[in-house]
């Protein structure tokens, strides 16, 4: 279409058949085409698309699903997303190579990552050689230069949650001449802090408000742009810990500061009945018809059971664990202590529909109801992604780790504990780590299917790694990979060598980067403007699913 929605051409030519959804045309990758816009016009748009291609890389099912089942938060044992390989015990390394069925895993956070990055790094570059946006003088320029920095920040941020290495790309790259090298997570976070300050200065010198397209039917003005910033810096500040140790470390003054400049209510983004505005979490996590899928972790609900029969679950050994009943006063899991009644955020379910034969440890009777109405609504309905309860348990944390107990800490603890849970309330009386193991409680329950990757970032921080039992504990299982490897089909692209993480002893592989070639790469190889993957490498991936046989092919497109 043109700048102002005349001349409407279809180019989708027929249907496309995806086994699971047949009869859509669906990822489509944005261009001028022949169109008649100027340069501001183009400017906007590219910049306007970054936070749709960054939201698709991480809230689909690839990442998502297999983070939340990693952090024993949501279990199944379905093959679907790797969740079955990441969630089984005992852990096992991650298989980076690109024949991998799974390999979207970390190939889709990071591909479309870029993505990102290269729609914003075309649109800057467009306004630094003049272009204006919305006429004389580019009255909009400041509006788009804010949201391109809001969201280098958010892609920049994620990689540095999500890998233990990545490039940064930004404006100052020349994609000619220039040559990037593979930098370490907390480089990565550096970078992205640096540009969401960037983002927050540019928002609170200038007034305006964002269309409601570029973040699904979310419009901000510059002021709700500048909070969403903070929130986020508070967010990644905490989650970019893969230790406790690491944790413990974080600059808790400058999250805190960063909380209370961050959102007075809670973020909601609209889906829109496709693969784009989607949220896994809240439809794979749910999904309430057939109850096949999505079942909340004893390890995340069973914390406050009072029959002792979590305590005797944990103490089972792994391979003879059954799923039990849970008998608890927080009313977010069961009304009324019954363990059949539904609480207001969870649900009895009934048996698990989970193969046996892969760990009956996998099963649970109860599911999430709270977000239920993304499933029902066929994905329509406002997604959850931020919430300032979750940004008032990160200030409590951050005051504990601080000042030890105080009032402030027990205030906020209590305000989700006791107003929505109607547990007995934490007292300052309490000693510290009585009072971080209810903060750290409230943080998952509260938490729950929040953000793609959110439980499974904090629960690195929030406890060393352990074995899965007797004994209850915070962090994650021992061999749980504490963070992904580059890509393997972007290792081999770029012609370094493999390497992976996870299983017992290999969860962060600390020396095995030392074999690892540092060199240089044109930042041209790093640059993806189109698709997260180029045909060639579509039409390559078909060839190898093929290679291994029909029958692969096939089963790596449905549940097994």
């Amino acid at each position: 279409m043109d700048a102002d929605g005349s001349d409407l051409v279809q180019i989708t030519e027929s249907e496309i058949v995806v086994p699971s959804y047949p009869g859509r045309n669906e990822q489509p990758s944005w261009g001028v085409g022949n169109a008649r816009l100027d340069d501001g016009a183009i400017a906007e748009a590219l910049i306007a698309g970054s936070y749709a291609a960054w939201w698709a890389g991480t809230e689909w099912g690839d990442p998502s699903m297999a983070l939340s089942t990693t952090a024993e938060e949501l279990t199944m044992s379905w093959g679907n997303f790797g969740m079955r390989h990441l969630s089984s015990e005992p852990r096992v390394a991650y298989d980076n190579t690109p024949f991998y069925s799974y390999r979207r895993l970390n190939e889709r956070p990071w591909f479309w990552s870029y993505t990102a990055l290269s729609s914003v790094y075309e649109g800057i570059r467009l306004i630094q050689q003049g272009a204006d946006i919305g006429g004389h003088r580019g009255p909009d320029n400041a509006r788009a230069m804010a949201f391109a920095k809001l969201v280098q920040g958010l892609a920049h941020g994620w990689l540095g949650l999500m890998f233990d290495q990545a490039f940064i790309l930004d404006e100052t790259v020349d994609l000619e001449t220039d040559e990037l090298e593979l930098r370490p997570y907390p480089d990565l976070m550096a970078a992205a802090v640096s540009e969401l300050e960037e983002a927050i200065a540019i928002a609170d010198a200038h007034v305006f408000t964002t269309p409601d397209t570029w973040i699904n039917g979310l419009s901000l003005t510059n002021g709700q742009l500048s909070q969403l910033a903070h929130s986020y810096l508070a967010r990644f500040m905490t989650q970019v810990a893969r230790t406790p140790t690491e944790r413990a470390a974080v600059d808790w003054s400058a999250v805190i500061a960063h909380v209370d400049q961050g959102i007075t209510e809670d973020v909601l983004i609209d889906g829109d009945g496709t693969m784009i505005w989607f949220k896994a979490l809240e439809w794979f996590g749910v999904q309430t018809p057939n109850n096949t899928w999505g079942r909340a972790d004893y390890k995340t609900i069973g914390v406050t059971d009072e029959s002792g029969a979590f305590a005797a679950w944990l103490a089972t050994p792994l391979n003879d664990r059954f799923e039990f009943e849970i008998v608890t006063g927080d009313a977010r899991i069961t009304a009324a202590g019954d363990p059949q009644a539904d609480g207001t955020d969870f649900e009895f379910k009934g048996p698990s529909q989970f193969p046996p034969g892969r760990g009956t440890y996998h099963f649970s009777l109860y599911g999430n109801r709270r977000y239920e109405d993304f499933y029902l609504s066929e994905g329509w309905s406002p997604m959850t992604h931020m919430k300032t309860a979750e940004m008032q348990l990160i200030k409590a944390e951050g005051l504990l780790r601080l000042s030890g107990p105080s009032q402030a800490v027990v205030d906020i603890i209590n305000s989700t504990r006791v107003v929505r849970g109607q547990l007995p309330p934490a007292s300052t009386a309490e000693s510290q780590s009585a009072l971080m193991d209810k903060l750290t409680y409230e943080k998952r329950i509260e938490g729950f299917l929040l953000c793609s990757g959110c439980a499974f970032f904090d629960r690195r921080g929030f406890g060393p790694l352990a074995p899965t039992g007797p004994d209850f504990h915070h962090g994650p299982v021992e061999g749980t990979p504490l963070h992904f490897p580059v890509p393997g089909r972007e290792l081999e692209r770029l012609g370094l060598d493999y390497y992976t993480f996870g299983g017992p002893g290999m969860e962060m592989a600390e020396g095995v980067l030392a074999a690892v070639r540092v060199d240089r790469v044109p930042a041209r190889e790093v640059y993806r403007f189109e698709l997260a993957m180029t045909g060639f490498e579509i039409v390559a991936s078909l060839e190898e699913q093929l290679a291994g046989g029909v029958r692969e092919a096939v089963l790596h497109l449905t549940r097994h």
